[in-house]
């Protein structure tokens, strides 16, 4: 992990010039100075093997601003962090770096030996040497009565409580348990995953909180409540942020401004990444009327020049000439990736498509899970969220007869599986791309080439090694053969990782009009609000089923949690008790739905009313008033009864 030394200051300066920048003719960069940046980037240009991968790229990062870098996949983002940081040479340009900084890459090394907690706590080695320091000086007081030792006793202790030494093993286990590895607190380094290595070296970034703080992909390896936690502590964050995330949910509570890199230029967007959205969507409005109406000017002085250049109109043919070498036409660059994905059913299922009963699973002498009940109808899109290690990933193995479990799992008429792995199992490593096709389907290789150009595979990248495909092609690649399998129920394991904003639009308008049933463990808040409209969350103790989107299901937790916690002061309630109290919260909720249903049913009502009392002489108009008005009071006595059944 590439980090400043120390945990003062630290002027880092570098300046990488060529011939094209030693004249000093710099563009001016709009926004903040760097007197006033944490981060300075002028006139930046990187090559990869020997081609231009962007140039004359300059933005700027204020102290404690929140900023995100976005754009497809390979357009450069980890690149560019990776040359402001003097990892890779600049071809040209200009980098300037005031103060502490930390980066967390996608794939951070750990190093080290001892406990989780231990090794985040080293991270504040000045600290601790400060606190040994005043046990030294205790000592020294505790045999003598100098002044000059009280002294130093007392500025040490002003400067130890200053900088949070008092409170530093409380931050190590705050931070430990926000970010999932509260269970691991004194495991050692040795033991932890892939996942939670990465997860510690975000922890250990955390605890050092450096003026600057680069991010790389910080949310994989990351529950929802993990993510959740990690917004919240870095919206308090008080030194500058610059986060590539492909998560649009994260970005939106995390960022003030957008930074967007594409086609080898970057440009700066004022707000969250809703905002950056829309302001490009307005943009190339903009850009696209004022190209056509410079192209349809263009063309009037075009034409009026050919008609009268030879003709008694010739001098004022010439002065339009002189126009036309003014101008010139505005180049609109449309970007099309190509993507047209899709996932066919193969075939209807039977109406149930999935029956699991009193399902646990178990590894050595650990339960995950037990007393899991799931009952999947047909066309049912449901999210599987759970706490890391939970075993999610396990239940879709155990549905494939993949990992040994005791209960019942029954599939339906009819159903077909299709399994998507978030570490792309069913990828090979010593084929190309086409290898990887024509081993799963009798497709002659010119279908193979459209059906992989659909899923942005081009020209020469049909031939590339699966071995050496970034994770964003290995996860394109395995939706390919997803396609390929056709099957009618749909077992997701994170199909977002990896893959850009664009691609995870696609793979979600995909999903939306795929006609058979999905099962999808997923922590992209954005994606599964697009996707699901049931949420299974995966406790211990069995399984608890939501009707509707992730952000419905936030808000009944929170609401639940608000119930919930004044029991929780007075005695631990049972599961029994947990789950009657949550059906007593829908139960509320619903009723609070009715009455709002009851009083736009009744003012929609009285406007029909007075619509039909206007409309006597019109027969017609009367009679469609009329027919709408039975409609309306027909559902406001439904509900109406609905909700005095409830009351009682």
């Amino acid at each position: 992990m590439l980090e400043s030394s120390g945990y003062d200051i630290v002027k880092c300066k570098r300046f990488i010039e060529n011939n094209d920048t030693t004249d000093g003719n710099f563009e001016e960069i709009k926004g903040p100075s760097r007197e006033m940046s944490v981060l300075f980037c002028r006139d930046c240009g990187i090559d990869i093997s020997g081609e231009p991968l962007f140039r004359r790229v300059s933005f700027a990062l204020e102290h404690g601003e929140k900023a995100a870098l976005v754009g497809p996949n390979g357009a450069g983002k980890t690149t560019l962090i990776r040359a402001c940081l003097g990892g890779l040479r600049l071809e040209s340009g200009e980098v300037q770096i005031l103060g502490s900084y930390g980066y967390l890459p996608q794939t951070p090394i750990v190093e080290g030996e001892g406990s989780v907690f231990e090794c985040v706590l080293q991270e504040r080695a000045d600290l601790l040497q400060m606190q040994e320091q005043l046990r030294e000086l205790e000592e020294k007081m505790a045999l003598t009565h100098s002044e000059k030792v009280m002294e130093q006793y007392a500025a040490m202790t002003e400067l130890f409580e200053r900088q949070g030494g008092y409170a530093l093993e409380a931050l190590v286990r705050r931070i430990l348990a926000g970010l999932g590895l509260e269970a691991e607190m004194n495991s050692q380094i040795t033991c932890l995953s892939g996942g939670q290595k990465t997860r510690l070296a975000l922890c250990k970034l955390l605890l050092r909180s450096p003026e600057l703080l680069i991010l790389d992909e910080p949310t994989n390896h990351l529950d929802i409540t993990a993510l959740e936690w990690l917004e919240g502590y870095l919206r308090d964050y008080q030194g500058a942020l610059l986060i590539v995330s492909h998560d649009r949910y994260f970005l939106d509570r995390t960022v003030s401004k957008v930074f967007c890199l594409e086609n080898g230029s970057l440009k700066g967007y004022t707000g969250n990444y809703s905002e950056y959205e829309l302001q490009r969507v307005l943009e190339n409005i903009t850009i696209s009327r004022e190209a056509e109406r410079l192209a349809n000017k263009i063309a009037k002085l075009e034409e009026y020049v050919r008609r009268n250049k030879a003709g008694v109109n010739s001098k004022q043919a010439r002065g339009r000439e002189s126009q036309l070498q003014k101008l010139k036409p505005i180049q609109v660059t449309k970007i099309d990736h190509g993507l047209a994905m899709s996932l066919g059913s193969g075939g209807r299922s039977g109406d149930r498509v999935l029956l699991m009963e009193d399902l646990s699973i178990t590894y050595g002498a650990r339960t995950l899970f037990s007393n899991v009940k799931l009952d999947l109808r047909r066309g049912d899109r449901v999210a599987l969220l759970g706490k890391n290690g939970i075993g999610k990933t396990s239940i879709l193995k155990a549905i494939l007869h993949q990992t040994r479990f005791t209960g019942t799992i029954r599939l339906g008429a009819n159903v077909k599986i299709a399994y998507y792995s978030q570490e792309h199992e069913n990828l090979g490593n010593s084929g190309t791309v086409m290898d990887e096709i024509r081993g799963v389907s009798k497709l002659k290789d010119p279908e193979i080439r459209s059906l992989l150009a659909r899923y942005g595979f081009r020209k020469d990248d049909v031939f590339k090694h699966v071995s050496v495909l970034s994770g964003g092609e290995k996860s394109r690649l395995a939706l390919c053969k997803l396609f390929l399998e056709q099957g009618n129920l749909l077992l997701l394991d994170e199909p977002t990782n990896h893959l850009d904003v664009e691609t995870r639009g696609v793979l979600e308008e995909a999903l939306q009009e795929y006609d058979g049933t999905v099962l999808v463990v997923s922590h992209d808040r954005y994606f599964l609000d697009k996707v699901v409209y049931k949420i299974a969350e995966l406790t211990t103790q069995g399984l608890l089923l939501y009707e509707g989107d992730y952000t419905g299901f936030k808000e009944y937790k929170q609401q639940e949690e608000m119930i919930v916690a004044p029991i929780e002061r007075n005695s631990k309630p049972s599961y029994q008790d947990q789950q009657e109290t949550r059906s007593v919260a829908r139960e509320k909720k619903r009723m609070k739905q009715l009455e709002i249903e009851i009083e736009d049913l009744e003012r929609a009502l009285q406007t029909l009313e007075t619509d039909l009392a206007l409309a006597d002489t019109n027969y017609e108009l009367a009679m469609k008033l009329h027919e709408e008005c039975e409609k309306v009071k027909i559902r406001r006595d439904s509900v109406l009864e609905e909700w005095i059944a409830g009351s009682d």
